[in-house]
């Protein structure tokens, strides 16, 4: 049976992206490897550090864009007794806002970003936590969000 090269392309092209799909990792390698090992020998305390928020024209419509960085522990969303034993060391950041009874947790490792925040002063309290919510560092910061006037 003929067929016209012109009708073949686009099921080469379907062919090449199932083909493609299937053989790309699912993951970039450009970070390197987060492979876990089990934990052998005692690791350095883990400490979180935290950044300003940076003055600009998102604060002046009351939102606060917070980096914040780990060391000696990896964000990852894993919890549970058996992360406790795994290396490089796994947790999560518990964030409070202005002193409130309530916290949340991030695993994300991104920005903490807060939004609709009124004017004046607010403090920004991270705790560094284990896979079990066990605390290991805090850090906190404040800082000012102008008022309707100085935006």
């Amino acid at each position: 049976m003929f067929i016209p090269k012109w009708r073949t392309w686009p099921l080469l092209s379907v062919a090449l992206l199932v083909l493609g799909g299937a053989v790309s990792p699912a993951q970039s390698d450009k970070c390197g490897s987060s492979g876990v090992i089990p934990l052998t020998e005692s690791e350095p305390p883990a400490r979180v550090i935290i950044d300003p928020p940076l003055p600009g024209p998102r604060t002046s419509r009351g939102v606060a864009i917070i980096r914040y960085c780990a060391t000696n522990l990896h964000i990852e969303p894993v919890f549970g007794p058996g992360a406790l034993s795994a290396s490089p060391r796994i947790g999560h950041v518990h964030v409070n806002l202005d002193d409130a009874s309530w916290v949340w947790a991030d695993a994300s490792g991104n920005p903490i970003i807060l939004q609709g925040l009124a004017p004046g002063p607010h403090k920004l309290l991270l705790t560094l936590v284990d896979a079990n919510h066990h605390p290991l560092d805090k850090a906190a910061i404040t800082f000012v969000m102008p008022s309707e006037e100085s935006r």
